[in-house]
């Protein structure tokens, strides 16, 4: 391990055999709890690993068996993401986002940034778009429809956004909503003490339906449901509600859609297909956001 004088570490690159279908294990780098508190992080915060100009980010997992303090390890999936092979050096730096950039420069550079719209009081709905920019294109957008349209009164906004120049912004940057970590996002960190009636968060991903997931209620799932059902009548887009214990189901307690609620009992996570997305992205907002708004003036009272 050296230290470079910046608040950056190298370390040598080593490959772990997971047996594991989850998707987020390519996005996890197992380091030795001794460096970890050398570094001075915490487990399954996030970190860039870097590699000969490459970068991604990655969840730090507490390794004891990665075959010395100077070795962090990932599967040969993390090794793809970075362009590493095993002996390789590779830099972590714990600063993963640059709060200095600005979006168009960000687009320019493939960088990754995050962004917050919030009154710092009120309790009532988060909305999130962890994954935008170009990771998970459009969901950023709808979640600014949506905060845009309810104001900062009854509403929070999250962001974050990625790029990356040769393109391919999701193996760079994208980190599963469960691993969120509120110390590697400062802005982020801000609402960790809060606790939010209701939390909305916008995602895409390869399957063919829009899905309604998170552990809200069934009766705001069904709200949610209907209200895209009507938005894409039409569309030969199907919307249903995720099983219970189907991937992209959002019911991890860990999910940071539930994590930011009362109880972890109010989030709806919305998993989209890219058509559905990129041609009705914004009417899916739309529809959002009126069952949004039906659920802030019930609750208002008369």
């Amino acid at each position: 391990m050296r230290r470079n004088g910046d608040g950056k570490v190298t370390a040598r690159l080593g490959v772990r055999r997971s047996r594991s279908t989850s998707a987020n294990v390519a996005e996890h780098v197992g380091i030795h709890p001794r460096l970890l508190a050398r570094i001075g992080a915490e487990p399954r915060q996030q970190a860039r690993v870097s590699h000969r100009g490459t970068t991604a980010l990655f969840t730090l997992i507490p390794d004891a068996d990665v075959g010395g303090i100077e070795t962090v390890r990932v599967t040969d999936g993390g090794c793809r993401r970075i362009g590493g092979e095993p002996g390789h050096a590779v830099v972590l730096d714990l600063r993963c986002i640059d709060p200095t950039v600005s979006e168009a420069a960000a687009e320019v550079k493939g960088e990754f940034i995050e962004r917050l719209e919030d009154d710092g009081h009120h309790h009532r709905l988060v909305v999130l778009a962890p994954h935008g920019g170009a990771i998970e294109s459009h969901t950023d957008r709808q979640a600014e429809q949506v905060f845009a349209a309810l104001g900062s009164r009854d509403s929070t906004l999250w962001t974050c956004k990625g790029w990356r120049p040769a393109g391919n912004a999701y193996r760079a940057w994208h980190i599963s909503s469960g691993d969120l970590s509120v110390r590697s996002f400062p802005l982020l960190r801000s609402l960790g003490a809060r606790r939010f009636q209701w939390a909305v968060s916008f995602h895409g991903y390869r399957g063919h339906d829009v899905l309604i997931g998170g552990r809200a209620p069934a009766r705001l799932k069904s709200d949610v449901l209907n209200a895209v059902a009507k938005a894409l009548d039409g569309s030969g887009v199907r919307v249903r509600v995720a099983e219970p214990g189907e991937r992209y189901s959002g019911e991890s307690a860990s999910n940071l859609v539930n994590r930011l609620t009362v109880d972890g009992a109010g989030g709806i996570q919305i998993e989209q297909p890219r058509p559905a997305r990129t041609l009705y992205g914004e009417a899916i907002a739309a529809a959002v956001t009126e069952v949004c708004e039906s659920w802030i003036a019930a609750d208002a009272g008369p």
